[in-house]
């Protein structure tokens, strides 16, 4: 016989009055197949619109959703009724994060509900600053102390960058590399004036800050998460808290990347021990690199700018859903930008479920017209899910003189980028003075026996100017490219869906360092019109009138950027 007072309690399910929609019940003006969320600048309107495939007299139509709520509680909002069938919701977007929405719909005036069968849809929002990002990377090793570098804030901004990304100015150990650090809390005293107490370092940063903050420069901070130096006070008085290796000389594991089908091991970089077995432990390890990660942010936020995860594809995942959840609450409106290297798949995956900004690009891997240009159409493929930071090159890569043969091909490298891309570009110190090798950032207070080159300074500075100018380059999925495939020239029209005047760009680069080049475009096969008025956007020419086919001649390494104008 069983005991009944024993017996576990059976729960009750929820009653729910709510039937589920039919497939082709409603016409959606967004993608509820795949899963794609929308994904909006802060300030934007987040707009719906469902059409009933039936005809249907009248309609309460609701928005479920946690849109715009700081502590992500759902609510419902209403859609108004545009037309016979059609129904509307609109609302700004006023605070950044990732949210979701569901809509529902009644018949009887609220009696009984419907869910739309596409259930739930997430909606991404991003710092507006981030709709035009123009990164200059800074290394601060070649610069010297904190002044010179306050000093090349005025270069860096009549070039028309309105972001600096600084490598790690935290104390250095013996390597003397900026990514192997012994105190994470200070800055290294090779960036002091002499006899400046090193206490003071912070203060002396700090004024690096706010000079940014009065050219009105974002601050991108590197984060660097997953090592310190093995002479770091971490691992000198919690050698716990770093991953044991009994094959080291001092029993702390290295880090390391794979390059190919190799495993690169960094000796001056030991691997913080994230899943440490002991709880105790590991709470500790987590609450002081949390602590790192918000103390470094907050100058990043102080300007509207974005911090920078080092090497995230080889980070604790654990640690870093917990990371990122306390970087969002403290900083809502902070730009997260992931070094993620990884397969789409996983970069969808970890866009969504941590909420990143920008992803790093690698384009400089595609030397070549093909291949760069299909690379391109990738990267607009996947923007609206993994935004892209596409920079010519990375002060981990080699200058353009090395990867591409010259100095100056970073002049069409960096219009590419900058114009063939979603707005999000950078450029790394050294590539406008044409150094014959990337500049080196390990080791403490290095000559630069470097000046800028004009002109790539010139042509640099006009390709921040087209960015900032024109609204179909900071768009995702308007690139068409109209070079028949050409082995040299990549040339691409940008079109411009809501502007009067502009139909759109044409853009035209040559990757070919030695030689001309020259194309024939069909005008009319781009816009549908017999007769164009062209402006050359670079020097700012008067417009002039041409027939259907423009035929460009390109010199070594040219560019070319045209204004196809509207005839009204």
């Amino acid at each position: 016989m069983s005991n009944i007072a024993n017996r576990k309690e059976i729960p009750r399910l929820p009653q729910n009055r709510a039937a589920v929609g039919k497939e082709g019940d409603v016409k959606r003006s967004f993608d509820s197949q795949n899963g794609n969320p929308i994904r909006l600048y802060c300030g934007d309107a987040f707009e719906l619109e469902i059409e009933f495939q039936s005809t249907v007299r009248n309609a309460r139509v609701v928005c479920d959703t946690n849109f715009n709520q700081a502590d992500h509680s759902w609510h419902e909002l209403p859609f108004r009724k545009a037309r016979k069938g059609v129904y509307r919701f609109a609302a700004p977007a006023t605070r950044c994060g990732e949210y979701a929405f569901r809509i529902k719909y009644s018949f009887d005036d609220g009696e009984s509900w419907i869910w739309d069968r596409a259930h739930l849809t997430h909606v991404h929002v991003d710092p507006i600053r981030m709709k035009n990002i123009r990164c200059y990377t800074m290394i601060p090793s070649v610069l010297g102390k904190i002044n010179n570098w306050i000093a090349h804030l005025d270069h860096v901004r009549r070039m028309g960058f309105n972001m600096v990304h600084l490598l790690p100015v935290t104390q250095m150990g013996q390597s003397e590399s900026p990514y192997s650090a012994t105190d994470l809390f200070a800055v290294d005293p090779s960036f002091l004036e002499p006899g400046t107490d090193a206490d003071a370092g912070l203060e002396a940063f700090e004024a690096f800050v706010e000079a940014a903050r009065e050219r009105e420069m974002s601050l991108c901070v590197d984060l660097v998460l997953n090592h310190v130096a093995p002479d770091s006070k971490m691992a000198r008085s919690a050698p716990d808290w770093i991953v044991p290796d009994k094959s080291e000389p001092d029993g702390l594991q290295r880090s390391g990347c794979w390059h190919m089908a190799e495993w690169l091991k960094w000796g001056d970089l030991v691997k913080i021990y994230y899943d440490h077995p002991s709880p105790e432990t590991r709470e500790a390890i987590w609450q002081f690199m949390t602590q790192y990660a918000l103390f470094w942010a907050n100058y990043a936020d102080r300007t509207g700018g974005m911090v920078r995860l080092d090497n995230l594809h080889n980070s604790d995942e654990d640690f870093i859903t917990h990371l990122l959840r306390e970087l969002r609450a403290a900083y809502p409106n902070l730009i997260i930008h992931a070094e993620f290297f990884s397969d789409t798949n996983t970069l969808l995956k970890r866009a969504r479920d941590w909420d990143l900004n920008l992803f790093l690009a690698n384009p400089w891997e595609y030397p070549y017209a093909e291949n760069l240009r299909t690379y391109l159409k990738h990267c607009h493929e996947i923007g609206r899910r993994v935004p892209q930071y596409t920079p010519v090159t990375t002060h981990d890569t080699g200058a353009p003189a090395e990867l591409f043969g010259s100095a100056y091909a970073v002049v069409p490298r960096y219009f590419i980028t900058a114009l063939m891309s979603t707005g999000q570009t950078g450029a790394v110190q050294g590539v406008e003075y044409g150094v014959p090798h990337k500049v080196n950032f390990i080791g403490r207070n290095q000559p630069f026996p470097y000046s800028p080159n004009s002109t790539i300074v010139e042509e640099i500075t006009r390709i921040n100017a087209i960015l900032t100018q024109y609204e179909c380059l900071h768009q995702v999925g308007n690139l068409q490219f109209v070079d028949d495939d050409n082995g040299a020239i990549i040339g691409a029209f940008r079109v411009s869906a809501n502007d009067e005047q502009n139909l759109g760009l044409l853009l035209l680069a040559n990757l070919d360092t030695t030689r001309y080049n020259w194309l024939e475009i069909d005008l009319k096969k781009i816009t549908g019109q017999s007769t164009h008025l062209l402006q050359d956007v670079r020097y700012r020419l008067d417009p002039f009138d041409m027939e259907e086919i423009f035929r460009v001649d390109l010199p070594p390494s040219g560019i070319a950027a045209y204004r196809i104008i509207r005839e009204l």
